[in-house]
């Protein structure tokens, strides 16, 4: 295929968590699985996620199966926002994990 036929890069994103219900001081397990469901390279990937108030980030749980940089910012309202930076472009019809816990408050 020439690259005029080749689709533009294009994330997916699919976020679950491992319980359907938890209790104050129970931990939860999140898996964010992204995929490239394009062509091509996709450049200067961040997952984002905004944590709401209930959920207490776990330091430390944050993990990728792909080089990279966790950021975690207070958003001003009593949680944080996750930032995974992916340290290289995401290739066309690839993806990856990053999972992380937060402890219901």
């Amino acid at each position: 295929l020439d690259n005029e036929h080749l689709s533009e890069g294009r994330l997916r994103l699919v976020k679950r968590a491992d319980r359907k219900t938890a209790q104050a001081g129970d931990v939860i397990t999140f898996t964010i699985r992204y995929d490239n469901i394009g062509d091509k390279p996709v450049s200067e990937v961040q997952i984002v996620d905004h944590l709401t108030p209930r959920l207490e980030f776990i330091v430390g749980s944050g993990t990728s199966d792909r080089d990279g940089r966790l950021i975690v910012d207070d958003d001003g309202v009593g949680s944080v926002v996750l930032s995974f930076e992916l340290a290289e472009p995401l290739p066309g019809k690839t993806g990856g994990v990053v999972t992380f816990q937060a402890r219901v408050k």
